[in-house]
Parts: C-alpha cells; sequence; structure tokens
C-alpha cells in the first residue's frame, strides 16, 4: 500500500480577508498541489468615544517681567550692526486679568542712549483693550501660555504725557518673552517702528507660581 504524507500551510492576507489553505499530497515520488480559498468574515470593531476632560480656561492670571531690547537706528544705507547707533531700554513691567478683562498693564523703563547723553524714563499707561466690534474681547491664556492682545495705551517721557492713546499690540510667547509694539505715527516716531523686547520672568497661573529657568530667585 502507497505511503502518502500531505502537508498543510496557511496563507493569511495581511488585509485579512481571504485565507488561503495550502495542501501538497506526496505520493511516492509524485506530488500533487491544489489550494482551496475561504473566504474570512471581517468583524468590525467598535470603539469606544474618547471623553476629553473639559479644559479649565486660563483667564485670571499675572505676570511680570523685565524690558531688555535695543532701538536701532538704521540710516538709508551702509548699515552696520557694529558701528550704528543704539538705545538700551531697561525696565519692568506687569500684567494682571481677571476673568478675562485686563485689571492692570504697565510698563516702565529707562531708555539709555549708548553715548550716556539724554537718558529718560518711559511709562505706558492706562491699557485699553480694542473691542471685536460690539463684542468685548476675553483675555485668556493659550494651552502653551501664550497672548496676544491689541489696544491703546498712553506713553510718557519722566511722567509726562506724550502720547495719548497711541496703539499698542501686546504678545508673550509660551510664557517665556514679551513683545511689545507701539504704532510710529502714533508715538512721533520715537521708537523707529522697533518693537520692545523683554522676557517674562513670573507667570502666576490659579494660584501657582511658574518661574522661568533663568530666574533663580524662586522658591
Amino acid at each position: 500500500m502507497a505511503k502518502a504524507t500531505a502537508y498543510l500551510s496557511f496563507w493569511i492576507l495581511v488585509l485579512g480577508t481571504i485565507v488561503v489553505v495550502d495542501i501538497r499530497v506526496s505520493n511516492n515520488n509524485t506530488h500533487s498541489y491544489y489550494y482551496e480559498a475561504y473566504a474570512a468574515k471581517k468583524t468590525a470593531v467598535t470603539s469606544l468615544p474618547l471623553i476629553s476632560p473639559p479644559i479649565q480656561a486660563k483667564d485670571t492670571f499675572s505676570a511680570i517681567g523685565t524690558i531688555n531690547s535695543l532701538v536701532i537706528t538704521i540710516p538709508e544705507s551702509g548699515f552696520n550692526i557694529t558701528d550704528a547707533f543704539k538705545v538700551i531700554l531697561s525696565g519692568e513691567w506687569n500684567l494682571s486679568v481677571h476673568k478675562g478683562n485686563v485689571t492692570n498693564f504697565g510698563v516702565n523703563f529707562l531708555a539709555s542712549p549708548m553715548d550716556g547723553t539724554k537718558p529718560h524714563i518711559h511709562q505706558i499707561t492706562n491699557f485699553k483693550i480694542d473691542n471685536i466690534g460690539r463684542k468685548k474681547q476675553l483675555v485668556q491664556l493659550t494651552s502653551d501660555n501664550s497672548l496676544s492682545l491689541k489696544g491703546t495705551a498712553n506713553v510718557k517721557i519722566n511722567g509726562v504725557t506724550m502720547w495719548n492713546n497711541a496703539n499698542i499690540s501686546l504678545l508673550i510667547s509660551k510664557g517665556n518673552t514679551i513683545t511689545l509694539s507701539l504704532n510710529d505715527k502714533d508715538t512721533g516716531h520715537h521708537f523707529g517702528k522697533q518693537p520692545i523686547y523683554g522676557i517674562v520672568s513670573r507667570l502666576i497661573l490659579e494660584g501657582r507660581v511658574r518661574w522661568n529657568e533663568y530666574n533663580q530667585s524662586g522658591p
């Protein structure tokens, strides 16, 4: 009686839709091959919807920091950053927001020309935020502690108001830096169309204080 040996192997396609059975039958020196294919039933998997916890609005916070900037005189031609005349700006700023409303924003910094002549102090006060149409704009930090505001403010020199209701924009980037941009025409071209830069030293949110790494005076 002839001895027969059968070999079975299974091929499963990646998509999981077809199962192929490879059957090999060996009878002495003759080999026969045939294939049988079966349709595999695809079972749908139903996933439960993900429920995200409510995101608490960052609409009550305060921040303080320093002004560290340069105003550079840019000639019409032959500009060289090394030789350009510069005014060094150094001071402080603070911002307080309660339930989406700006309750305080103040900037105070010294402007010192590089040759030491005519240093003076600037104050930015009486900030009023721009509303969107008739709708009052609510102030909130983003998830990465950024903020962008536009409004008007008074700009003083040595305590005397020089420009009333000058347009100003405020940008806090990731809770680390601040950029103030005053409208050039509204401020008599005093800042040369250049932003004022600073850093965020401390951000207080929900009673918790966030100190930046470069400020080691915190707890």
